[in-house]
């Protein structure tokens, strides 16, 4: 997703409950699927914005990433394929 989904989880007033499941789940199993297009009936194809945020800013602090971007994400999975 390009920006959090109105239901986002990380949004300032999202279900904190929620949140830290996303957050369990992303840490230690995968990334997040955004949640926003089954509420409505359509299919789920988009990773979540709030949880791949924080994804990019735990890599971009562990040293994995130059700046917690996509862009950044993009260009360290594709060095790390080569290697």
């Amino acid at each position: 997703m390009v920006s959090q989904c109105s239901s986002c989880p990380f949004r300032e007033d999202g279900d904190i409950e929620l949140r830290n499941a996303v957050l369990s789940r992303t840490l230690l199993q995968a990334s997040q699927v955004c949640h926003h297009p089954r509420l409505h009936g359509k299919k789920e194809t988009h990773l979540c914005r709030g949880a791949r945020d924080f994804q990019l800013v735990l890599l971009h602090r562990m040293g994995f990433l130059a700046e917690p971007t996509d862009e950044a994400f993009k260009s360290a999975s594709k060095k790390a394929i080569k290697t």
